[in-house]
Order: structure tokens, then C-alpha cells, then sequence
């Protein structure tokens, strides 16, 4: 793990088509080439949403402490803080170079790829003491349309995998320092605020509360990114280091 100012690099992608749909998302075709034959492979079909930070992600960021930068996550996340980031290369991973697969995973990462129904991005670490209680880990939730549930509006369920992630992740600092996979969310304990609608923005918090022996406690929400005080979501959860 590394500690750096996000990244503001692009990349190119091998084997891609795109088409631009009327509202505002695209349809991005992606085949998967055999050796030997870059034509060849099933095609996938994937609607991604494209991605404006709004503007509070930049004012508030230096504030939330370093930035954690991991391989798996950093594949896919080529993005910069700037208000209107329209660089379509923000929204694609290395079809030919993917660093999940070449690390034992099967697929994409349920909460931090561009295929997320919730996209989490751009944590940051901020810690008290050298890590244990006061930790806290703080980032930008983005929940697209592929989490709609009621008309406008997300799926409970994508709130509560929000918050499952940022309880485990938050854990892994519980040192002083990121271990990541070091342990396992074992109870989310979660209270629905209020329905976030579609394409919404939100920061989402983790913070450790009470540490005993390799059970941490972590208390998360989801709040406005320009209010603290909006909340549309909390958690209580309960991680489990491994020994």
C-alpha cells in the first residue's frame, strides 16, 4: 500500500467500443482476447454511468488525511478532483492488464470498480494515536442507476454494501498503518435515513470506536457532502482480524 495525491494519468484501452446513449451514460462493448486471435472472446455489454465529482470532493479532500492507493483499486480509478473531469478513459480498466486477475481474484471488486451499482473512490486515512480508536476513513460514495430500486431512487441494499465496505476497510488501519484483507466484516448493523436518489454523491465515514483484542468496532454513515448534518445513512459493524 501507498499513500499519494490521486492520480490524474489516463490510459489507453485495447479492444473497446463505445456508444453514447441519450442520457448521458454509455454503452461500452468490451471483448476479451484469446491468445493468438485479439478478435476473438465473448463481447460483455456494460452501462456506465459517466462520473462529474461535484466540487466539494476537491475543497473538502486534503482535509480527510492520505489518500490510500492500492493496485486493484488504482486500475480503475484514473481520476482527478476536478469539477468537470470529461476524460472518457476515467470510466475503463485495463482489459489486457488487470491486476485482480493476475492476483488470484475472479472478478471486479464489488464496491470500487467502474462497474459498481455504489462506487466508492478516493479514500482517505486519517489516523489518531497511530491507529486504534479515533481512526477515521472517509471517501466519495457515488450511487449510480444500475442501484435503483423505487423509481429515482437506490436500493436499500446498496447503502448497506456502502456501508459493509467502508466498516472493513476502515478496520484494516486499526495498526497505524493498512493491512489490507486483514480481517472480516462480521455484523452491519444498519439504520436507512432517508431514500438517496439516483446519481447522488455522498462522503461516507468509517471511524473506530472500541477495540478488543482482534474485534474492532467501527461506526459509519453516509451524509451530504455539503452537510454533515444530512444523513442518509448509519451503521454500527463489527470487524474480525484474522490471527
Amino acid at each position: 500500500m501507498t499513500l499519494s495525491p490521486p492520480p490524474n494519468e489516463t490510459e489507453e484501452i485495447a479492444h473497446s467500443h463505445r456508444t453514447q446513449r441519450d442520457d448521458n451514460s454509455d454503452i461500452l462493448e468490451l471483448s476479451s482476447p484469446s491468445p493468438g486471435d485479439a478478435s476473438s472472446g465473448p463481447l460483455v455489454r456494460l452501462t456506465l454511468q459517466k462520473r462529474t465529482l461535484p466540487p466539494w470532493v476537491a475543497d473538502q479532500f486534503e482535509g480527510w488525511g492520505e489518500r490510500v492507493s492500492l493496485p486493484e483499486w488504482d486500475a480503475d480509478e484514473k481520476m482527478s478532483l476536478e469539477e468537470h473531469d470529461d476524460n472518457d478513459n476515467d470510466f475503463l480498466c485495463s482489459s489486457d492488464d488487470d491486476y485482480r486477475q493476475n492476483n488470484g481474484w475472479k472478478g471486479t471488486d464489488l464496491c470500487h470498480s467502474v462497474t459498481s451499482p455504489v462506487r466508492i473512490s478516493h479514500y482517505a486515512i486519517q489516523y489518531k494515536d497511530n491507529g486504534g480508536v479515533g481512526t477515521k476513513l472517509t471517501g466519495v460514495a457515488h450511487f449510480t442507476p444500475n442501484a435503483e430500486s423505487h423509481s429515482g431512487y437506490c436500493h436499500g441494499g446498496s447503502m448497506t454494501a456502502a456501508m459493509d465496505d467502508v466498516i472493513g476497510w476502515t478496520s484494516f488501519f486499526v495498526t497505524g498503518q493498512c493491512v489490507p484483507w486483514s480481517g472480516f466484516t462480521a455484523q452491519v448493523n444498519v439504520s436507512l435515513r432517508r431514500p438517496i436518489p439516483v446519481g447522488s454523491y455522498l462522503k461516507i465515514v468509517g471511524e473506530i470506536t472500541k477495540i478488543e483484542g482482534r474485534k474492532v468496532w467501527i461506526s459509519s454513515c453516509l451524509v451530504c457532502g455539503n452537510d454533515d448534518n444530512e444523513v442518509y445513512c448509519t451503521a454500527e459493524g463489527l470487524a474480525i482480524l484474522k490471527k
